[in-house]
């Protein structure tokens, strides 16, 4: 039994000599909690004290009450090394207090001097000593520490300095020595490179309450002054000179000075001078002096040879002198953390005349992490320091508390089947996503679940075991990691998947595992759920967020005019990206603007209000109404993202701050950014206004997403490409509107609705469904819904205002005006020509030219007047289509749209006229000459030139193109419409003729709008 199992039962921590506490209520709170720690957990302890509240007596009371067969003391410097040993050897005060025994039941204690590499030796050492004091040069230049010591050696590990614990060195050593209960003590568990020390905060003593309590004395601060324009020795000069001062009032013989510097050179410059201008008998203190150079000069600073030290970030840590009550800082610590270590080596009050202590500097040269120290209201350091110390530890203590609320809900099974895979260790702290999230709004279930209490569950189960399977992130998940938080709704996971590489034909061992991590959060205060993914494809999050979710509950996503109140009360702002979005249809060039620079804000014309709706946008402000400065992004999908990374507990942060504006509807009343931007309104019912025609999102076309219908039997009957097909408007109420998707008349009938979310669902009565076509894989209808309400189909009216989803937008253009007549031309259709024949199919040719009179289409009779006016001519009727006919000459360009008429005579028929105006509006798209070609020729090649071109070449159309200097070109577009007539008409038919009239206007201001493009009607 050695010196501590014997001792263990006569310390006493409450012990008093002469009426006095021998123990500091700090010390007995550190060593309490230490003991408690170690009786129901393993991992490393953390005690936080300030510097000089006497962590060097824990340690030692420590080793007594944790029954220390063989401890190891690491501490940061030869210097503070020499002071342990000596402590340990000779505990003197915890002896004559009665809290430790003495005699032989003091320690034998090592100084490890030098490297040993002898295992025999070291053996030796142990079976002789007690205690071990090294620090990590001496300890980590041993061959093999593990080996040679024995990684069992020590149960007891002190760290001195512990924010050091994260260097490389200092690692080492912990790891080499895990099996031990390790104790880390610091005054500063934060470091300047932000790595957390790898402990369980166990005992916080804060920097007030040592100041309360009288361990530490006031500190005032005495600036030194010099002119703005003196230069550096100027300013050494005046330090000094003040320093002189100070020195020669200080309240005791006995105090003594320390002179700061951060540099060899600069503490040799300082020596001299303080030779030449003060009277101070100083010596210079650092790292590179042998020592016994060091002993002599702290022997000369204890006895009263000298007045004081010039230091070289030496005596900052764990050096115990009281007597250094004043310090002159040349060059100031740039950390909170070393400041505070340095101030507890002058702030010590178990001196004479202890109560103040003395710090000279620069005026203004103290500012510590964006805190300046001085202020000419408040020279107290002791007031200001403990504020800032409180910040730092509460950080570290919130963050404990959070991580300590997550439970590990991962399948046991869950691992990867490599040979040489390593079980995962993964510590919840250790994550830092990216703030990037998918927001979405959870609508309750009318009817929510109860517990067995009946009280209300939230419409989110966060607790929930999420199926990473089902989309095409993932064939073949593993859940590694899932751990949650039900106290602050969080769920973790990391989902690992074997893949075979692409290079390698054969399905077996040979894997590459790739890992994805998902962060989720629940703000129930909002009803919002923020997903956090490495993988953000839009079909995962709503695989995710859809199993999270209670019966009955549903998710949407947060439409633009809520998701833009994460900007409200934005002051000063600047913004570095902008996208501005067409209010048009898929334009030419321009349907998406995006904006780039330091202030794009101001790239944004008051114009670009009537031609574009706000998209992205991603700039930084500060935040009136969160009281701080914020970068963010938010986008038109739901996604708000800053730049950077930080832990969980950050991250729900930043997401709990969005999700309390988000939610938050006087928002809607003050001042935000791009307000002259149109995000458009949520609407819970279709306005009353006829729709004329639909078309796929913008996003849909750059996406070449093919589909297939499938039969009543499930199966497939036609394929093509998403954006190819027909949308078609069947009817509309104030809830819902009817509409097929179709290809060759194989149709889907779909039902969209507002409330409680825009959603597209399959109509009842429908023939088909829709899946989308992966090669040989096909999707499920459900995963063609969840694309089609991701990107929902744009409904245009006849005022040409737009719906997307709920979001609702008005028709705004300055240039709009009732359309002329004279635009309006109405022709004499030649009597051979069939106006209630658009085109002839080829049965319905043959037939045609072998009767006795045959009949021309109305396609037939556009070409022929195309052929006499135009150099090329080009015949695009089709699915994918330009233009039903395309004309092309010099400087001029344009495209023929044709429907039939669908009665015997011309009755002004509203519907006749949505399609072809509709048609025209989207052929826009190709009013850019690289665009226009690139199509005319993939179309010539894929149906035969001869059969598209009916005059003229590909290369004569190349060199018209090319001889436009814009490549946004103004085309003339015609609507060909028979049934439409202008003269000669009925009431109804007037009433009719003037919503035409309105819905051409619209058409034609689109037009000039977007391309310049000019409109022309031919009617009857």
């Amino acid at each position: 039994m050695n010196c501590f199992e014997k001792g263990y039962g006569q310390i006493n921590l409450f012990a008093q000599k002469d009426g006095k506490q021998g123990l500091y209520k700090n010390q007995i709170g550190a060593i309490g909690s230490a003991m408690a720690h170690f009786s129901v957990r393993s991992e490393p302890a953390l005690i936080t004290m300030p510097t000089g509240t006497g962590k060097t007596a824990v340690m030692i009371v420590l080793a007594y009450a944790l029954q220390g067969k063989k401890v190891l003391v690491i501490t940061p410097s030869q210097l503070v090394r020499e002071q342990i040993v000596e402590n340990f050897r000779n505990p003197k005060v915890l002896v004559d207090k009665k809290i430790i025994p003495g005699g032989s039941k003091l320690p034998k204690v090592f100084e490890l001097t030098k490297i040993i590499d002898d295992s025999i030796e070291w053996k030796r050492i142990l079976k002789e000593n007690d205690v071990v004091v090294a620090i990590p040069g001496t300890l980590n230049k041993i061959s093999d520490l593990r080996a040679t010591i024995g990684y069992d050696t020590f149960d007891v590990v002190f760290v001195d300095e512990a924010h050091h614990s994260r260097a490389s060195s200092w690692l080492n050593i912990l790891e080499a020595f895990s099996f031990g209960k390790q104790i880390l003590l610091t005054a500063t568990p934060f470091r300047r490179d932000k790595k957390d020390i790898q402990a369980r905060l166990i005992y916080n003593y804060p920097l007030k309450n040592a100041f309360e309590d009288g361990l530490f004395s006031k500190i005032n601060f005495v600036p030194a002054t010099a002119p703005l324009s003196a230069t550096a020795e100027e300013k050494n000069i005046a330090i000094a000179l003040k320093a002189q001062e100070v020195y020669s009032a200080r309240l005791h013989q006995e105090h003594r000075i320390i002179i700061r510097t951060d540099r060899k050179k600069d503490a040799d410059d300082l020596e001299q001078i303080y030779i030449n201008h003060t009277q101070l008998k100083l010596v210079v203190i650092h790292s590179k002096l042998g020592s016994s150079t060091i002993r002599s000069r702290i022997s000369q600073l204890t006895s009263g040879e000298i007045d004081g030290v010039i230091c070289v970030d030496m005596m900052g840590e764990g050096y115990d002198f009281p007597a250094l009550k004043i310090a002159a800082v040349h060059i100031p610590h740039k950390s909170l953390a070393i400041t505070l270590q340095f101030v507890g080596r002058i702030s010590r009050t178990n001196t004479a005349e202890g109560s103040i202590a003395t710090v000279i500097a620069g005026e203004h040269e103290f500012k510590i992490d964006s805190h300046q120290l001085y202020k000419e209201d408040t020279k107290d350091w002791s007031v200001i320091l403990p504020d800032l110390h409180k910040m730092k530890i509460q950080k570290t203590e919130d963050e404990q508390g959070f991580f300590d609320s997550f439970t590990d809900v991962s399948d046991e099974a869950a691992t990867v089947n490599i040979s040489y895979e390593e079980p995962l260790a993964l510590e919840d702290d250790d994550f830092k996503p990216f703030f990037h999230a998918k927001i979405y709004r959870i609508i309750p279930a009318p009817v929510p679940e109860r517990d067995n209490e009946g009280n209300e569950l939230p419409p989110v189960d966060i607790r929930r075991n999420i199926d990473f399977s089902g989309t095409d992130v993932f064939k073949n998940p593993i859940i590694r990691h899932h751990h949650v938080s039900s106290i602050h709704d969080v769920a973790v996971h990391v989902v690992a998947e074997p893949r075979t590489p692409s290079w390698y034909g054969k399905d077996d061992s040979l894997k590459d595992v790739n890992h994805e991590f998902f962060v989720t959060y629940f703000d129930q205060d909002n009803s919002l759920l923020f997903i956090g993914a490495t993988s953000k494809e839009t079909e995962l999050y709503e695989h995710i967020a859809l199993q999270y979710l209670r019966a009955g509950a549903l998710h949407d996503m947060v439409p633009l005019p809520f998701l833009k109140r994460v900007m409200a009360g934005w002051q000063e702002p600047r913004f570095y990206n902008l996208g501005l979005r067409s209010r048009k249809n898929k334009g030419n060039s321009e349907s998406y603007k995006q904006l780039l620079g330091s202030q794009a804000e101001l790239s944004v014309l008051p114009s670009d209000k009537f031609s574009y709706t706000r998209g992205h946008s991603f700039g930084g402000a500060f935040d009136t109404v969160l009281k701080k400065t914020v970068m963010l992004g938010v986008s038109t999908s739901s996604k708000v993202w800053t730049l950077g990374d930080n832990k969980i507990k950050y991250f729900v942060e930043w997401c709990a701050g969005i999700a309390r504006k988000v939610g938050d509807p006087e928002m809607d009343n003050l001042d935000s950014p791009l307000s002259d931007l149109d995000t458009g309104k949520i609407i819970d019912e279709f306005p009353d206004v006829a729709i004329f025609f639909a078309d796929w999102d913008h996003a849909q076309y750059g996406r070449n997403t093919s589909v297939v219908f499938l039969d009543q039997d499930d199966q497939p009957v036609e394929e093509a490409l998403l954006c190819s097909c027909d949308i078609a408007i069947m009817s509309k109420t104030p809830s819902k509107v009817t509409l097929e998707i179709s290809k060759n008349n194989i149709a889907a009938r779909l039902e969209f609705t507002l409330l409680p979310k825009a959603t597209f669902n399959y109509g009842e009565d429908t023939e088909h469904l829709v899946v989308v076509s992966r090669g040989v894989a096909l999707g499920t209808p459900e995963g063609f819904l969840s694309i089609i309400n991701e990107n929902p189909i744009n409904f245009f009216f006849e005022d040409l205002s737009k719906l997307v989803g709920r979001v609702y937008f008005p028709f705004k253009s300055e240039n709009f005006k009732i359309i002329n007549d004279e635009q309006i031309i109405a022709n004499n259709w030649p009597a051979d020509i069939d106006v209630r024949k658009e085109y002839y199919s080829d049965s319905e040719k043959t037939a045609n030219n072998n009767s006795s009179s045959p009949m021309r289409s109305i396609h037939d009779y556009i070409i022929d007047l195309a052929k006499d006016e135009y150099d090329v001519v080009f015949y695009d009727h089709g699915s994918l289509e330009i233009a039903d006919v395309i004309g092309m000459k010099k400087d001029k360009v344009q495209f023929w749209h044709c429907k039939k008429q669908s009665g015997e005579q011309p009755n002004c028929s509203i519907e006749d006229m949505y399609e072809v105006c509709g048609q025209a509006i989207k052929s826009v798209n190709w009013a850019n000459r690289k665009l226009l070609l690139k199509q005319m020729i993939e179309r010539a090649d894929r149906n035969q030139s001869n059969s598209k071109l009916r005059k003229g070449t590909l290369t004569d159309a190349k060199t018209i193109l090319e001889n436009f200097n814009n490549p946004v070109i103004p085309v003339a577009i015609t609507i060909v419409q028979p049934g439409l007539k202008t003269s000669g008409l009925t009431a109804p038919q007037q009433a009719a003729f003037d919503r035409i009239k309105v819905l051409l206007s619209g058409a034609e201001t689109f037009l000039k709008d977007v391309s310049n493009c000019e409109l022309l009607v031919m009617s009857s």
